[in-house]
């Protein structure tokens, strides 16, 4: 359940700190299961940034019906419903490239350049992850689509990401807008969301039909 105060990553300032609560609400679902009742509880928070006083609204949820490790987090897997934005889920990254990845929100609204930096060397993490550790980045990423790992668009979309980065790297007089840096954002949510969320979440999917079949077949035989 939820606490008074939680360590979030604020979406306004990219600060990563304890928020204070300021209201929640518990939406309580009771739903007949065999001879039992599974309880499914939504849970919306508004929680106030230290760092820069902006507030935004956190979702969480959890289920009579899942089973939960020792010390679960919550958290891990919530969501930011406002500020609406294009936003991969920190919480189910690995370690080190959720590092990389708050590094540039840290900035996203301080440096640009700065920002494309920390976006290009999330790129190197994922590469490292997945195995691909020779070479220039570009031929780190061709490997992963060469693997399959990334597909055609996405290892194009990981093409322009680098080429920015690069530009913001040896100091090119160029200037990066705001539009543009939120573009590289977007991309780059897209490639940690195909590499890493979706197959949990297609994993999870099958689990639930699985388990909606298997109650199907056992009325059936009743």
């Amino acid at each position: 359940m939820s606490e008074e105060n939680v360590i979030l990553t604020c979406p306004h300032c990219g600060n990563k700190t304890l928020m204070k609560l300021l209201n929640k609400f518990e939406k309580d679902t009771r739903i007949p299961y065999g001879y039992e009742e599974a309880q499914f509880v939504d849970i919306f928070e508004v929680f106030e940034c230290p760092v820069c006083k902006g507030f935004h609204l956190y979702y969480t949820n959890w289920s009579s019906e899942e089973s939960y490790p020792e010390n679960h987090d919550i958290y891990e897997d919530g969501e930011v419903l406002f500020p609406t934005s294009e936003r991969v889920n920190l919480n189910r990254l690995p370690i080190n490239i959720k590092n990389a990845y708050e590094s540039a929100l840290k900035v996203r609204n301080i440096d640009d350049t700065v920002c494309l930096l920390a976006l290009r060397r999330t790129l190197e993490m994922v590469c490292k992850d997945k195995g691909a550790e020779k070479g220039s980045l570009y031929d780190k990423l061709k490997k992963l689509q060469n693997e399959g790992t990334l597909p055609p668009l996405m290892g194009d979309i990981s093409k322009v990401i680098k080429d920015f980065g690069n530009m913001a790297a040896h100091g090119d007089d160029v200037t990066f807008d705001k539009y543009l840096v939120e573009r590289m954002f977007s991309f780059t949510n897209k490639i940690l969301e195909y590499v890493y969320i979706l197959p949990k979440e297609m994993k999870k999917a099958q689990m639930e039909l699985g388990r909606l079949s298997q109650e199907a077949k056992s009325k059936t035989t009743k």
